[in-house]
């Protein structure tokens, strides 16, 4: 059975209040059976201060009640498909040929943006440093229910360090249109399609970090982290023989110290943590956040923080 949303042609600009104009902003969001997060993951881009966004939701054909959420929230800025696809890729794919923003940012039915503001940040980003394609920032790691575990503090961008690991978090990493080719990710690749998208985008185009925290990623147990390690490796090793991704001789060392250093960065943001987030949390969302970046090792945190 296939479910038509509103995919009608958008506006490349809206109207602001202000009566300045922007960039439109397309945020792409694959998704099947996970009515229990999409709703954050509409209201996630609903609450943009910015205003030239338009939201692409690409559902596989859902039937745990996504649909009726979907027609609940269609609006002049979510448009949305249900219908069967080949997976995560050909989702992205679809909602990409669908885009006409000149901004693309990639948000998953359980991810979600970390405030009201990053858009906007995203978006001034851009316009102060006309030669980079891609923004990535910092990671809030959140539960189930919203409560935020860690920041993931991100290093600054060298092409070398990429090649060792991905430490560009997918919800958090914002890129030019001019930089991408359609389809936009390779659907051969099930786990790491992110991965082979920043390597590939790395051989020619800009990347920087933008100091702030943008997206929060979901820990739940359906998540292809949990699911899918050995698709990871594959995925991986596909990616050592077309990119030159390694691991090498010291890379225990050097990603033990990297996770230390990581919980220390991100210290600064765990102070800080807004008011205005952009997922739902219980009031207490960032109790014990503290003692869990600098203090405590994840193995004695409490039970669901794990």
């Amino acid at each position: 059975m296939t479910a038509s949303g509103h995919l009608l042609a958008p506006e490349h600009t809206r109207p602001d209040p202000a009566g300045n104009a922007g960039p439109l902003v397309s945020i792409l969001t694959p998704s099947f059976n996970q009515a229990q997060w999409l709703k954050d993951a509409l209201l996630t881009v609903e609450c943009q201060t910015y205003p030239h966004v338009e939201h692409i939701v690409m559902d596989g054909g859902s039937t745990d009640g996504s649909v009726e959420l979907l027609r609940e929230h269609a609006s002049g800025r979510m448009r949305w498909r249900s219908e069967p696809d080949r997976g995560q890729a050909d989702a992205v794919n679809k909602a990409f040929a669908e885009s006409t923003g000149e901004i693309i940012g990639w948000v998953n039915s359980d991810d979600a943006y970390y405030d009201a503001r990053v858009v906007a940040d995203v978006v001034a980003f851009f316009q102060t440093h006309p030669d980079v394609a891609v923004v990535y920032g910092h990671t809030a790691q959140i539960t189930a229910d919203g409560r935020i575990t860690e920041i993931l503090w991100k290093p600054s961008f060298r092409h070398e360090r990429l090649k060792v690991f991905n430490y560009i978090g997918q919800p958090a990493a914002f890129i030019r249109r001019s930089a991408l080719t359609d389809p936009m990710l390779d659907e051969s690749f099930h786990f790491a399609m992110d991965y082979e998208l920043w390597l590939r985008l790395a051989q020619k185009h800009r990347f920087a970090r933008i100091d702030r925290v943008v997206a929060a990623d979901r820990m739940q147990p359906a998540r292809k982290t949990e699911t899918m390690v050995e698709t990871f490796h594959a995925d991986v090793a596909r990616l050592a023989a077309s990119f030159g991704q390694h691991y090498p001789p010291y890379w225990q060392l050097y990603h033990s110290l990297y996770l230390v250093f990581r919980r220390f960065a991100g210290a600064r943001f765990a102070l800080q943590v807004p008011k205005d987030l952009a997922f739902t949390a219980p009031e207490d969302a960032s109790e014990g956040l503290m003692s869990r970046q600098v203090l405590t090792r994840r193995q004695h945190w409490p039970e669901g923080f794990r």
